[in-house]
């Protein structure tokens, strides 16, 4: 995830050369600080002010599609601006009311241009449709992942071959694909390119705020989607900490790119449910590929569109706005 990129503010780099950059830039002319699979990261300025401001960064989404570590060469149109429009709804409209602290500072067009620096002719039109202002805080080197359901990883690379499962869990035998937990059941893996497995206990230990912090926007987002008659399967999180040691959400948050959603009613035991999130190119890419090494793959039209109106169908039930509708009333 991008926002490793975050976790130590005194080796921030001034910035990234367009020779080092694996994709074009999100802002062409605009280099970035920092580049991850499907966003770029530039400087912020103080608002309306002539000097950038270390404290805070733009986020750009972007139509890049990336699974297994691998960023694909086939982009999803709408996916950078479903992302932005999802992580607005939840960061300033569901979770102010629950209280919960996040890393958003500005979103829409009323608001971002005021920390751009520069002539802001030269910025792309659709720029606030993409992008976010955030604060920058220093992250744990965790994703905190929680999960409904036996499924997934867990199930298929663990429990269903009869091997223990490497966050210390002990789960009962004899549970089929798809068997509720009676409490989000969490598996930590390590921040990296290979998103190593650790110990439950040992990170709940080490980050017991932080944990804590997570699952609660774990169940609030999880909530929400059953009151929607959908199911969020699993989630994936990242949780920074303020000057004050205090933990504090960032990064997205519940999105089709960072958790699993379905329809509730189409759960049955013994099965995977049809997913509405980014399963549908997982898939893909493991069918292509095979036994063959992952490289970067051109999906065929048909998949692009399904994936693409995928993210426009889960956006819609979440937020019970078509995604045009979300965009003209909160930020335009």
């Amino acid at each position: 995830m991008i926002l490793s990129f975050f976790v130590s503010l005194s080796k921030e780099r001034q910035g990234t050369s367009m020779s080092q950059l694996k994709f074009p830039s999100a802002i062409p002319g605009l280099v970035p600080v920092n580049q991850g699979k499907t966003r770029d990261l530039f400087t912020a300025r103080t608002k309306s002010g002539p000097h950038v401001d270390k404290k805070l960064l733009l986020i750009v989404a972007t139509d890049r599609l990336s699974t297994h570590n691998i960023v694909h060469n086939s982009p999803i149109p709408f996916k950078g601006e479903v992302l932005t429009a999802l992580t607005v709804y939840w960061l300033a409209t569901v979770f102010p009311l629950a209280g919960i602290n996040n890393h958003l500072v500005a979103s829409g067009k009323k608001e971002i241009y005021d920390y751009l620096e520069g002539d802001l002719s030269a910025y792309p039109p659709d720029l606030h449709l993409k992008a976010i202002v955030v604060r920058k805080f220093e992250v744990v080197p965790i994703e905190f992942i929680y999960r409904n359901y036996l499924s997934g990883s867990l199930a298929n690379s663990y429990y269903l071959k009869g091997l223990p499962n490497p966050y210390g869990h002990d789960l009962p035998p004899g549970m089929p694909l798809m068997a509720p937990f009676p409490k989000p059941l969490f598996t930590p893996t390590e921040k990296s390119e290979t998103d190593d497995p650790l110990k439950a206990a040992s990170v709940l230990g080490r980050y017991p705020a932080h944990c804590a912090l997570a699952e609660r926007s774990f169940l609030l987002t999880r909530n929400h989607l059953r009151s929607k008659g959908f199911e969020q399967v699993d989630g994936k999180f990242e949780v920074g900490t303020d000057e004050k040691g205090n933990p504090v959400m960032v990064d997205e948050i519940s999105t089709p790119d960072s958790s699993r959603f379905c329809v509730r009613d189409s759960i049955r035991l013994g099965w995977e449910p049809p997913y509405l999130d980014k399963q549908v190119a997982r898939d893909e890419a493991a069918r292509i590929w095979g036994s063959d090494p992952k490289v970067p793959l051109v999906f065929s039209p048909d998949v692009v569109e399904t994936l693409s109106k995928t993210y426009l169908r889960i956006f819609e039930k979440i937020t019970d706005y078509s995604l045009k509708e979300f965009q003209n009333e909160f930020l335009s």
